[in-house]
């Protein structure tokens, strides 16, 4: 895991939302929950990786979430204000060390800024909209 830029999955979810608004001409908050979706659907296929990590990103207190994992959320168990998927309490019984890690506590999802923008196509001259937004 390299130590680029990694943006929490609500942030991500808000800026795709934020992107199709522009690109409809819309409210972008229109877009939130089909931008989660699309968010979820894009690291189930494997175009960026969720990471699981603490509240602010650190490359040693972090770690990718396996596929199995992965495949395992959906807009409904992340908590999008802020970031969290929280497992702990239905640990598999006979889970890998990862998903062990992932069911020990909350666990702030983290994805990498740049494949979030690649996958989607987000420019730069939208980040810098939404950020000054």
């Amino acid at each position: 895991m390299s130590t680029d830029e990694f943006i929490r999955i609500g942030d991500a979810a808000r800026l795709l939302a934020f992107h199709l608004g522009q690109r409809f001409g819309s409210n972008g908050h229109a877009h939130l929950g089909t931008a989660r979706e699309k968010l979820l659907n894009a690291a189930k296929e494997g175009e960026f990786p969720i990471i699981a990590g603490t509240e602010s990103w650190s490359v040693t207190a972090s770690f990718p979430l396996p596929a199995e994992c992965v495949h395992g959320l959906h807009t409904g168990n992340i908590d999008w204000d802020d970031s969290i998927f929280d497992a702990s309490s239905d640990t598999p019984v006979a889970a890998t060390a990862a998903i062990q890690q992932l069911h020990s506590g909350p666990a702030v999802l983290w994805v990498p800024f740049a494949g979030v923008t690649v996958s989607f196509g987000i420019d730069a001259q939208t980040v810098g909209r939404w950020n000054r937004r």
